[in-house]
């Protein structure tokens, strides 16, 4: 045996040492270059990451995204914050008559509290940042979100394609798929995720109670009943009135109010959504709101908003005519 291993050992270190280089093949390619492998053995096949976990979904932040929505098209596009500072105005000016009380309370808090408010630029700043809107400026290390736009389109569009199926159903489909409509509220769920997210968070509550405030002094019967439109004085007349003697423009109220509350329930729909558990009502309730958004937008007009848009010069060269007519007093709106 001993004479058998030592005629054919030069033949067995051979196939040894061509094992080894074997067991050493990598499925990398640019190890094989160096181990006489190819380097272009690779059958295409890529990893979709389905045992992976699953990216992070945040409803709070999407919530939060669906207020700041609500907070743009109310409190600034409708104006309620802008006219609360007007009906302010009048009263310090001795044109709005308000007895003690209540009535004057809410006005003189609305004052003093102001300047604890978050500004007209730094709510810009917040819809730029989160919602991709207007044209404020935003600090150099804040990044803005710019795929929220087509994003939310996309959205828009995959469901007026799935409504449009949905009612020819009956002669060209027996079941519609929603997997489009589905898909495209995943990748918003990411997106809000991601950057309605850090100090949007912490100033919307103090946002919210601004609007609050304005609203109670708006509603409050005092102020309705003296700026209210003929026999039927509500808040949203005494906004039309305000807007057109103050600022030369009438809102459209009604598309407004349909695209703030119709646009916070699809953000709230976005953060609930998970294509498992969604049930058909909720998701018929979801196509109306998504129906009535679209059609205020249209009665918008571009950009979404009614009236004339003002850049933040003119808003000042108003402010300067009310401080002229009424008298500054340094109170600084």
């Amino acid at each position: 045996m001993a004479d058998v291993l030592e005629k054919y050992s030069e033949y067995l270190a051979l196939a040894y040492t061509n094992a080894l280089k074997q067991a050493k093949k990598s499925d990398d390619p640019v190890t094989n270059v160096y181990q006489n492998g190819s380097p272009f053995a690779f059958n295409y096949v890529v990893d979709y990451f389905e045992t992976a976990d699953e990216q992070g979904i945040d409803a709070e932040n999407i919530l939060a995204a669906g207020t700041l929505y609500y907070l743009k098209t109310l409190a600034d596009d409708l104006g309620i914050l802008r006219v609360a500072d007007a009906v302010l105005m009048r009263w310090t000016a001795g044109m709005l008559d308000i007895p003690q009380g209540s009535t004057a309370s809410k006005l003189y808090s609305y004052y003093k509290l102001r300047d604890d408010y978050a500004t007209v630029e730094e709510r810009a700043m917040f819809y730029k940042i989160v919602l991709n809107v207007g044209d404020a400026e935003v600090l150099d290390q804040m990044a803005v979100n710019t795929d929220f736009t087509p994003l939310w389109d996309t959205l828009m569009t995959e469901t007026v394609k799935y409504i449009d199926k949905y009612e020819q159903k009956d002669s060209n489909f027996g079941v519609v798929s929603k997997s489009s409509v589905y898909q495209a509220i995943k990748e918003l769920q990411y997106n809000l995720t991601t950057y309605s997210s850090g100090m949007v968070k912490a100033i919307l509550p103090e946002m919210y109670t601004q609007f609050e405030k304005a609203v109670a002094i708006l509603d409050d019967d005092n102020v309705k009943s003296q700026l209210g439109w003929g026999y039927r004085r509500s808040m949203w007349n005494v906004i039309e009135r305000v807007s057109q003697e103050e600022f030369s423009y009438k809102p459209n109220v009604s598309s407004l109010r349909t695209a703030a509350v119709s646009g916070h329930k699809i953000f709230a729909a976005i953060a609930g959504f998970d294509a498992g558990l969604m049930s058909e009502s909720a998701f018929q309730d979801f196509i109306q709101n998504v129906e009535a958004f679209i059609i205020a937008q249209s009665q918008l007009g571009e950009g979404g908003r009614s009236g004339r848009t003002y850049t933040k010069e003119e808003e000042e060269d108003i402010e300067a005519e009310m401080n002229e007519e009424f008298g500054e007093d340094e109170w600084d709106f």
